[in-house]
């Protein structure tokens, strides 16, 4: 039988690989002004030349962007989608874990590759999203995850982009905890279930400690789920604790300061009220709350739409968000409401493509069109930024995504104007 070598495989399929090249678009890179008439080129997934004057490789696939714009795919810096598919079919939620601490929790293995959710935001352009976990006390890790492949290995740009902490307040207040009854003293409770807190993560600073002690030290016992925590305790990866309520994004600055531990906000519908607090202690907001009501009387109607531009002002940095399943397609939307109350168009798209991929870490990878970065594009007819536009192609990692989802199969099945 004839014998192939793994090395000469291997040749194979890397000479195989696909060029394409997008010619005659505005291609606006977000790092840097705007470019007309430009040419990208994308070999094996990631982009190898951007500009005016770029020479077409032979053999490669050419798609004429005439009329077009390029942008970099949106990133949504909080999600749970691949986790969830239909909520009243239990079997298709794996958000959350069973028990209060669950840092060895990591969302990219959960993700469905399949996942209906996962088609319908990638043909609006959203090409990469961080998943997280829910419930708990320590919910686990959350993952960034590009929007296309087989298996889960494939899709997870960065494993662990952060562990996913709530507050004792904040878990209440998002029903992640019950009681059968009235609670006697429920600020007792919470500052009980805020010691079992503190002391967890006294249990992680000492296990960094000693992994460090004994990183030379063959058979050391290893705890799987206090590893999970090394990133953050040594501020390599940040805290994600979910707050709305100005009370509670204070009450996690204070843990974080206590801790030593980079902090990341997530839902921030009240930044807006302490936007000295968070700039001063340099604490990323991934703000979820554009499409919300404000969350008291007492407060200005816009203030859900006007809040980026807040956020923007005071130095504070900060992606947008939606914080959904079903409603990660609608992310631009979300920044172009931003941009109607005083975010400036530039900067809304920065909150959904290098702010957020800042913020988690993966910002040499993704939320640019730089030579290096991976090839995670979208090409559209009109601002992507209005609903009118036409996705026309989207790219992920270099590979096209096919076009099409259950929701237009639908729509095109049940429309009544259609032709038959």
């Amino acid at each position: 039988m004839r014998r192939v070598f793994p090395s000469l495989l291997l040749l194979s399929v890397a000479l195989s690989a696909e060029t394409v090249v997008i010619v005659n678009g505005r291609v606006f890179p977000i790092s840097s002004a705007p470019i007309d008439r430009a040419t990208v080129i994308i070999t094996d997934g990631k982009i190898t030349a951007v500009g005016p004057n770029v020479s077409v490789p032979k053999g490669a696939r050419r798609i004429d962007a005439a009329g077009l714009s390029v942008y970099p795919g949106w990133i949504d810096g909080w999600t749970r989608v691949g986790l969830s598919e239909i909520s009243s079919v239990s079997g298709s939620v794996d958000v959350a874990e069973v028990g209060s601490f669950n840092p060895g929790a990591q969302a990219w293995i959960a993700v469905n590759p399949h996942s209906e959710m996962i088609k319908t935001a990638r043909v609006n352009g959203i090409t990469t999203a961080l998943v997280a976990p829910s419930g708990g006390r320590v919910s686990g890790v959350a993952s960034a995850m590009d929007l296309f492949g087989m298996y889960p290995e494939q899709m997870a740009l960065l494993k662990n982009a952060g562990v996913v902490v709530n507050l004792p307040a904040a878990a209440r207040a998002r029903g992640i905890f019950s009681s059968v009854g009235p609670t006697p003293n429920p600020e007792q409770q919470r500052t009980e279930e805020l010691e079992k807190l503190k002391q967890f993560l006294r249990e992680a600073k000492r296990y960094s400690d000693l992994r460090a002690r004994s990183a030379e030290t063959p058979g050391s016992a290893i705890d799987t789920g206090l590893e999970s925590m090394l990133p953050v305790v040594r501020r390599e990866r940040p805290m994600i604790v979910p707050a709305d309520s100005y009370r509670d994004i204070r009450a996690a600055i204070d843990l974080a300061n206590e801790f030593g531990l980079k902090l990341v906000i997530a839902g921030g519908a009240d930044a807006w009220k302490v936007t000295d607090l968070l700039a001063r202690n340099k604490v990323a907001v991934l703000y979820s709350a554009v499409h919300e009501l404000p969350r008291s009387v007492e407060d200005p109607y816009d203030v859900p739409f006007s809040t980026p531009e807040a956020l923007r002002r005071a130095g504070v940095p900060f992606a947008i968000v939606s914080a959904g399943t079903s409603d990660v397609r609608n992310l631009p939307y979300r920044a172009a409401m931003a941009a109607a109350y005083g975010l400036e168009r530039e900067d809304a798209l920065k909150s959904i493509t290098l702010w957020p991929a800042q913020i988690l870490g993966i910002s040499d990878k993704v939320g640019t069109i730089e030579t290096g970065k991976l090839a995670n594009l979208l090409v559209s007819r009109g601002d992507p930024l209005d609903i009118r536009s036409e996705i026309k192609y989207v790219f992920v990692e270099g590979k096209e995504v096919p076009p099409g989802n259950r929701n237009l199969q639908l729509f095109e099945e049940f429309n009544p104007t259609a032709t038959k």
